[in-house]
């Protein structure tokens, strides 16, 4: 037996049908929205003592010569440009503060500029202070 279904019982039935796909494509959208990693990515800061700045001062300012760069940037977050010459940490800074030795430098005026050796962002600052 069948029940023959009125035009207007049959495009009630469609409407309600397409307004629940939507609400689903919907809630499906918002919920990849909210676990998708953020567009920018937090700035890579290295987090470093006194002491371990001391020793990376005392170690690149005395021992090394290296060139000083004058347009790059100093900010934390920043990515330095691939003109800028990046120069590896030496063994004995990496030996004494460990958690710097995946990280390149280069010097600009009296600052070591820290940098992540994976994309080329700014990770720290450290200045020579006035008692250097």
């Amino acid at each position: 037996m069948t029940f023959p279904l009125r035009s207007s019982s049959l495009l009630a039935v469609v409407t309600a049908f397409v307004g629940l796909i939507a609400i689903c494509v919907s809630a499906e959208s918002v919920h990849a929205q909210a676990n998708a990693p953020p567009a920018i990515a937090p700035a890579p800061r290295l987090t470093l003592t006194a002491e371990q700045e001391y020793i990376i001062r005392e170690i690149i300012f005395k021992d090394l010569n290296v060139q000083k760069e004058d347009s790059a940037s100093t900010t934390v977050g920043d990515s330095v440009p691939d003109n800028v010459k990046l120069y590896p940490l030496p063994p004995e800074v990496v030996q004494k503060v460990p958690q710097a030795g995946s990280h390149m430098f280069f010097v600009k005026d009296d600052q070591i500029i820290l940098v992540s050796s994976s994309d080329r962002r700014i990770a720290d600052v450290i200045k020579k202070k006035s008692t250097d």
